[in-house]
């Protein structure tokens, strides 16, 4: 079966267009079909089907918008021919110019035959001549719509809305499969970033770091793509990263709140017992792996949490590895991790400047850190300030901080 499925997906389709027959449309559904049933669920999961759907129709122009549970707007999620298309376009489902709108409230298709002539109607694309929105439905009532649209006004016949409305059937289950499997990996996340963020609470400032150190992750890793010798650089892996570097502090939990928070240098003893902070993160993430199974969060977390004070020279810790033997994963969170701690505010120091701290990562660049990495994630300061402003610290009061304490 997945054998068929990558025939098709990579035929020129013209299942849509009349010419092929009923056997090829059902191979043709068949073959999408088993791709959702083997394909895994993770960020890209939506630009897939809507890829798989548009190939099996053969339209200009396929979108797919989901209902956003936190408002009552239609967010999109995935688009085939982006041309023109905003990314992440949300439509007001009280919008009374939407046709996505009104599919998705009255649950029946729409179809416009010749948007050149509709009066009060905002194509998606200036140069869509005709649209048809089914609605997705499941069994909770409408979770969202699938927009098929042509360049040329009155593209859709009879035979064309049948078949879209039965693919959008077909998918309909796939789909409420994908959205909460993907709601309960953010509630699973949300449960494990409030695990990480026990070592952050311990401080007077709270929810900046987290947040900071993870976006930083994503940019860095985004910078890498296309890269060479970064062929490891999936979308997937940057997800996983932004959401697993949350994760590089968490054995801090095991650290006394008389070394962690102590305001002057560390003694020897007073370092080694810091420097245990990974080896328990390791071990605490590993721990959950072994008891609750494999999660890509969890399983690069642990990866991050042991490995992101280990130095390209090999005089890191806990192991002392060296160079591209210390994991990639590791080697961007080191750097984020150094760059935010030097401009963040401490209880045992002031906040360096944005300038002091890039020369600190030039100055320990092949020896602290992975050169081409450092070069890369200090080459647009604007977007390192940007991340920085986005996130602050909020600072919580004495009162907050003595609650913690007892």
């Amino acid at each position: 079966m997945p054998h068929l499925t990558q025939n098709f997906f990579n035929q020129d389709m013209t299942v849509a267009t009349g010419a092929a027959s009923g056997v090829d449309r059902l191979q043709a559904l068949q073959a999408l079909n088993a791709r959702m049933v083997c394909m895994t669920v993770d960020e890209s999961s939506y630009d897939e089907v809507v890829s798989g759907v548009s190939k099996v129709i053969g339209c200009d122009y396929c979108s797919l918008f989901l209902k956003d549970p936190h408002s009552e707007e239609l967010v999109l999620q995935a688009a085939v021919s982006t041309d023109g298309i905003e990314a992440g376009l949300r439509i007001s489902c009280d919008d009374p110019s939407s046709i996505h709108a009104q599919a998705f409230s009255e649950e029946y298709q729409v179809h416009l035959d010749d948007l050149t002539v509709t009066p009060g109607i905002n194509p998606l694309a200036e140069d869509m001549g005709c649209s048809l929105v089914v609605p997705v439905i499941s069994n909770a009532g409408p979770v969202g719509v699938f927009d098929f649209s042509y360049c040329e006004p009155g593209a859709f016949t009879q035979d064309r809305i049948g078949m879209c409305t039965m693919i959008v059937d077909q998918m309909s289950y796939s789909l409420e499969n994908i959205r909460l499997v993907n709601e309960l990996r953010d509630s699973r996340d949300a449960v494990i970033r409030g695990m990480a963020m026990l070592s952050e609470i311990r401080d007077s400032h709270i929810g900046g770091h987290l947040s900071r150190i993870c976006a930083m992750s994503r940019y860095l890793a985004q910078r890498l793509v296309d890269r060479v010798g970064y062929h490891s650089v999936t979308p997937a892996f940057i997800d996983i990263i932004e959401r697993a570097a949350a994760l590089h502090d968490v054995g801090k939990v095991g650290v006394p709140d008389s070394i962690l928070l102590k305001p002057g240098k560390l003694t020897d003893d007073e370092f080694d017992v810091m420097r245990t902070h990974t080896t328990i993160g390791g071990e605490l993430l590993e721990d959950l792996i072994d008891d609750f199974g494999q999660y890509a969060m969890i399983t690069m977390g642990a990866i991050v949490a042991r490995c992101h004070h280990e130095r390209w020279d090999g005089l890191g810790y806990p192991k002392g590895l060296s160079g591209k033997s210390i994991p990639l994963e590791a080697r961007i969170v080191s750097i984020c991790d150094v760059y935010d701690a030097l401009t963040s505010r401490r209880v045992y120091k002031e906040a360096w400047s944005h300038e002091d701290t890039i020369q600190v990562l030039r100055d320990g660049a092949g020896t602290q850190f992975d050169p081409d990495l450092v070069s890369v994630f200090i080459s647009r300061p604007k977007d390192l300030i940007q991340i920085r402003n986005k996130y602050p610290d909020k600072e919580k009061t004495a009162e907050s901080v003595s609650k913690i304490s007892l």
